[in-house]
């Protein structure tokens, strides 16, 4: 791999212009996505920046020496890696420096609170980078986004050191820097922040093989301008972890298999031994209704003195109301029809009527 005069120049000079770097390994952006496009119909639009502190649970993996928090005027500086700057060979005045890693990612070092990925083989992983306005190739050298690749040696422990790594054989996955972006407005010729341009979520979903190995493996993302190079421009080193293998579910539920027959024979003839002692049990259940048969007897004699209505329907007859009339029966309503226009309802023992109209 060579870098032209030109080239070099042009990655010198986009130093100051275009440039990006992974600020997450494995972005969950399911809910802050929708966040996202509802806001940007809002007047004035609301911008949801998903590099912000307060969103950082939704990264569940990061890049080799990330801080989380971020700094991204800090990282903007320090953190990224210029390939084709830093590779131009210069003499004694700028020596190249052929390093697929910044210094600071040569190693997997990571703080407590933002770890590498973690997946099993097979899985997606979604890379989260800004656009940082070159979404739809502003700043950029050919006036276009163009490529982002991710790069890997294909077993775990194995780093990519130098550029010259940068093969086919090493390529994992390639596509467009904008394909998986979200930007506004929608209105294409709207090309640069000066302009409106907002966008602030690039994402590049990763398929991992379903036959890797167990164990950290190093990656590197890298950013090629359209139109400038094919060359990387700008890369991210990071590494995933890998957990299992193809092979071991199926061998589990292999074993689980061969292990159920013993034990449901036994438990066959088990209820068989059971079966007399639940037969005997309603023998005793039977006999009890018995009593219970006998018990409303002296509920259908209880009635007996309910007959008391005789005196109540002679009642209406007397003139007056006795004086001791407080130590008949308890208080009975009897209906009598008076008319065809009203019912009266008259208490045993009082005077007192109640009229409801028809």
């Amino acid at each position: 791999m060579k870098y032209s005069f030109t080239a070099a120049t042009l990655a010198i000079l986009s130093t100051v212009s275009a440039h990006s770097w992974l600020e997450c390994t494995n972005h969950d952006n399911a809910e802050i996505l929708g966040w996202m496009k509802g806001n940007s119909t809002m007047n004035p639009p609301l911008i949801v920046d998903p590099s912000l502190p307060w969103y950082a649970d939704s990264c569940k993996g990061w890049p080799r020496s990330k801080k989380n928090p971020g700094n991204w005027i800090d990282e903007s500086s320090n953190y990224i890696w210029n390939i084709g700057a830093n590779s131009w060979n210069g003499g004694s005045f700028h020596p190249a420096d052929t390093h697929a890693c910044p210094p600071h990612q040569r190693s997997p070092t990571y703080d407590s609170n933002a770890p590498m990925a973690s997946a099993a083989p097979g899985e997606t992983i979604r890379l989260r980078f800004g656009g940082n306005g070159h979404t739809r190739g502003s700043n950029v050298p050919g006036g276009e986004p163009g490529s982002v690749s991710v790069w890997w040696k294909g077993k775990p422990e194995q780093e990519i050191t130098d550029i010259s790594e940068f093969t086919k054989e090493n390529l994992l996955q390639t596509g467009g820097f904008a394909d998986g972006s979200f930007s506004y407005p929608a209105d294409p010729s709207v090309k640069s922040p000066l302009q409106g341009l907002v966008d602030k979520g690039n994402w590049m979903e990763v398929k991992l093989p379903k036959d890797m190995a167990a164990g950290r493996h190093m990656m590197v993302w890298t950013w090629a301008y359209s139109g400038q190079s094919p060359d990387p421009q700008w890369s991210t080193c990071f590494d995933v972890m890998v957990s299992g293998d193809a092979k071991s579910p199926i061998s589990v539920s292999a074993k689980t298999v061969d292990a159920t027959p013993e034990p449901v024979k036994a438990t066959t003839a088990a209820p068989a031994d059971k079966v007399a002692p639940v037969v005997d049990v309603p023998a005793p259940v039977v006999d009890a209704p018995k009593p219970v048969v006998d018990a409303p007897k002296p509920v259908v004699d209880a009635p007996a003195p309910v007959d008391a209505p005789a005196p109540v329907q002679a009642a209406p007859e007397v003139p007056a109301p006795a004086p001791d009339a407080a130590a008949a029966p308890a208080p009975q309503w009897t209906k009598w029809p008076e008319n065809n226009d009203a019912v009266y309802w008259k208490e045993h023992g009082h005077a007192r009527a109640r009229h409801f109209q028809a």
